[in-house]
């Protein structure tokens, strides 16, 4: 089984191999732009959120940003003793705290990871000992997520012990369990329910409360049941029927337009399912970059044009997978 994750960071690490200087500069700048003097990164109300920095911890990872990460690690520990976390921030803050302690090899070591693969990755990083450090370091939030699983071994983002799960809470655990290299069967208990959110037109829904799917659900849907999917192809012709002319993919087929967040969460999907994108590889980029804005980042779409770390980060790596 794949780790989306490592996907991910390999097609980052492949853009900025290409960025030019200019470009890469320019997207740093933007990064650094977005940090909150006090530690961490800006949500859209501009205030510092853990959310947005595991997005901005990732492209900090990837493109030789330096941080300060005793602050960012103070800043972290706010979230123990000021926020009330749910199932979504108890996640970004292990997911924080694991990039934090990789950015700190990184910087204290200079260790390449560009030139890791996949299969390496974890090991080379020393993730054994890593992992059981956050295990027990981030033991609280591990137990709060746990009080999230859902009755059919998915995991609720919206309430503790539900009946069902929903795609967007099962693929956050789904993919940080991964990366904690927890076993096959554990995963497949995550991933298993998901395939009953699948609707008549191949879509999957959030949650059941929902009559049709949208393209990142879709995605993450077909990402965590890709070895037990014997229905892949009907999915995969659902998110092209999202494609548009112009590139990108809408978040659902009744929306006049495409955006950065559905077309690289879908472009991620059909990688994961080896599916040939070269068909799309021309046109998508062009549309990724139409989002480039002068201040380094990217936005969502014409729809929404504010930049942030986190559609800065989908940009990228929509990019990355078509590189």
């Amino acid at each position: 089984m794949r780790n989306c994750n490592q996907e991910i960071l390999n097609a980052l690490f492949k853009v900025k191999d290409l960025l030019s200087d200019e470009a890469l500069h320019e997207i740093r700048s933007f990064v650094r732009s977005q940090h909150c003097e006090t530690g961490g990164f800006k949500d859209r109300a501009a205030k510092p959120d853990i959310y947005y920095s595991v997005f901005a911890y990732t492209l900090a990872l990837a493109y030789d940003i330096k941080l300060n990460v005793e602050k960012e690690q103070e800043f972290l520990e706010t979230w123990n003793t000021e926020h009330g976390l749910d199932l979504v921030h108890a996640v970004c803050y292990i997911r924080c705290y694991l990039l934090l302690q990789v950015i700190q090899q990184k910087q204290k070591f200079g260790l390449k990871l560009e030139s890791l693969n996949s299969e390496g990755f974890l090991a080379n990083l020393a993730m054994k000992n890593l992992i059981k450090k956050a295990k027990k370091n981030c033991r609280v939030q591990f137990e709060l997520i746990n009080t999230y699983k859902s009755k059919d071994g998915g995991y609720n983002h919206n309430r503790h012990a539900a009946d069902q799960a929903t795609v967007y809470a099962s693929f956050l655990v789904w993919t940080l369990f991964q990366d904690l290299n927890e076993d096959e069967d554990i995963l497949n208990e995550i991933s298993h329910p998901i395939s009953n959110l699948k609707c008549s037109d191949h879509s999957f829904a959030n949650d059941r409360s929902s009559v049709t799917g949208v393209t990142s659900a879709t995605a993450a849907g077909l990402i965590m049941t890709l070895s037990q999917n014997s229905d892949k192809n009907r999915v995969v012709d659902y998110l092209m029927k999202n494609y548009t002319v112009r590139g990108g993919f809408k978040a659902a087929q009744d929306l006049p337009i495409a955006d950065t967040l559905s077309t690289s969460t879908a472009l991620l999907a059909l990688y994961m399912a080896d599916e040939n994108l070269q068909s799309l590889s021309d046109k998508s980029i062009d549309f990724i970059n139409l989002h480039w804005d002068e201040s380094g980042g990217f936005f969502g779409s014409i729809a929404d044009m504010t930049c942030d770390v986190e559609y800065t980060y989908y940009a990228l790596l929509g990019i990355g997978i078509l590189l």
